[in-house]
C-alpha cells in the first residue's frame, strides 16, 4: 500500500496504532509486514519511482532503528541506534553498496569513539577513543578479509605517546578519525 505524504501530513497506520510524522514533501512511504505478524515492520519511502530510503523497527517497538538512505536504487548510507536511545550510535557509509568507512559511538554516550576504514568492502583499519576524552589512543591493521587483527599501536596511559605497538603498522599512516 503507497500512501502519498507530505510535509505536514500525519498519517496513522491503524494495525499498529503507530503515528508517523513524514518529512519530504512529495514522498510515498509503503508500510511492509516482512516478518508477518499484523504489524509494519519495515518502511520504503520513494520519490517518483526512486526508492529513497528504507527504515527498520526490528525490536517491535514501534520504533524504526535502522535506517537506510539510496540512490539509484543502492544504499548510500545506514543509520542504526543500538540502544534505543533515537540518536544513532553506528553510522556505515557505502561506495557501490560496499562498506567504505563507518563511525560509531560504542559506550552511547552521545561521542563518537571509533572510525573503521575499509577496502572494496573488507574493514582494514580502526581508530579507537578508548578512555572518551575525544582523541585517538589505539590502531589497530586487520587482513584475511577484514577478520584477523595483523598489527596495531596503543596509548595505555593516554598520554599521546605509544606505549605499546605488535604486528604489521605501516610508519606512515595518514587516516584518522572524521
Amino acid at each position: 500500500m503507497k500512501i502519498p505524504v507530505g510535509s505536514l501530513t500525519v498519517f496513522c497506520l491503524l494495525l499498529s496504532a503507530f503515528c508517523f510524522l513524514p518529512s519530504a514533501f512529495g514522498e510515498t512511504v509503503e508500510a511492509v509486514d516482512t516478518d508477518k505478524d499484523g504489524k509494519p515492520d519495515e518502511w520504503r519511502y520513494s520519490e517518483g519511482k526512486d526508492l529513497v530510503r528504507v527504515e527498520r523497527d526490528r525490536d517491535h517497538d514501534d520504533k524504526p532503528e535502522i535506517k537506510i538512505w539510496m540512490k539509484e536504487g543502492k544504499p548510500l548510507r545506514s543509520e542504526v541506534d543500538r540502544n534505543g536511545d533515537g540518536t544513532p550510535d553506528l553510522v556505515r557509509f557505502l561506495q557501490e553498496g560496499k562498506p567504505l568507512r563507518e563511525q560509531a559511538d560504542l559506550n552511547f554516550d552521545g561521542k563518537l569513539d571509533a572510525w573503521s576504514y575499509y577496502k572494496e568492502g573488507v574493514k582494514d583499519f580502526l581508530i579507537m577513543d578508548k578512555n572518551h576524552d575525544g582523541q585517538p589512543d589505539a590502531w589497530f591493521y586487520y587482513g584475511q578479509g577484514g577478520l584477523k587483527l595483523i598489527g596495531g599501536k596503543v596509548d595505555e596511559d593516554f598520554d599521546g605517546k605509544t606505549d605499546r605497538s605488535f604486528g604489521a603498522f605501516p610508519k606512515e599512516e595518514g587516516r584518522k578519525p572524521w
